[in-house]
């Protein structure tokens, strides 16, 4: 859970620290390690007395806000740095034909 939504939400409302505690049986300590991130992944009792506070769906809590970008995708990917790729391969493996292929990978690579 991102802690800079529960206090945004809380500002929003209003409220202090205190008054959220009182509302939700939650410490005020615990809230505040939520706020800051320190805590990051508070238990669903919590998120359900939240959500009931703050009158949304526990899904609207935990939701973020903009999705990771997947890890591999389709096309051709933007690659803004460098990448250092390492083949390893047994002696027995490396034939003159693996050679020339991975040079004319590197190749490829670089040319673009």
């Amino acid at each position: 859970m991102d802690g800079s939504k529960l206090k945004i939400l809380r500002t929003e409302k209003g409220m202090s620290l205190g008054k959220l505690s009182e509302r939700t049986g939650i410490s005020k300590s615990y809230l505040s390690l939520i706020e800051r991130n320190i805590q990051k992944n508070p238990s669903l009792v919590i998120l359900e007395k939240l959500a009931k506070t703050f009158e949304i769906a526990v899904e609207e809590l935990v939701r973020r806000e903009q999705e990771d970008p997947p890890l591999f995708c389709k096309g051709v990917p933007q690659v803004k740095s460098k990448i250092k790729v390492e083949i390893e391969l047994s002696e027995d493996q490396l034939t003159p034909e693996k050679i020339k292929r991975i040079k004319e990978l590197i190749d490829a690579l670089n040319s673009e």
